[in-house]
């Protein structure tokens, strides 16, 4: 069993399952040092849809690398 494809699986579930909340705080580290308020910050909806996208394929990859690696 590969370790990194195992911690690909998990990140990318994570990233499937909750895009939304994974894009927000993406949002919310970018917004840290400018004057807008961290509680006002809202993904797009290309970036929550991107980061459901990359967690299906982290998955994939994932255990591919489990089952083949």
């Amino acid at each position: 069993m590969d370790p990194a494809g195992f911690i690909f699986v998990v990140i990318g579930a994570a990233s499937a399952i909750w895009p939304y909340r994974l894009a927000k705080f993406g949002e919310i580290l970018d917004a840290v040092g400018s004057k807008r308020s961290l509680g006002e910050v809202e993904p797009a909806d290309w970036n929550v849809g991107l980061t459901r996208i990359v967690g299906i394929v982290m998955v994939i990859v994932g255990s591919g690398m489990v089952l083949f690696g």
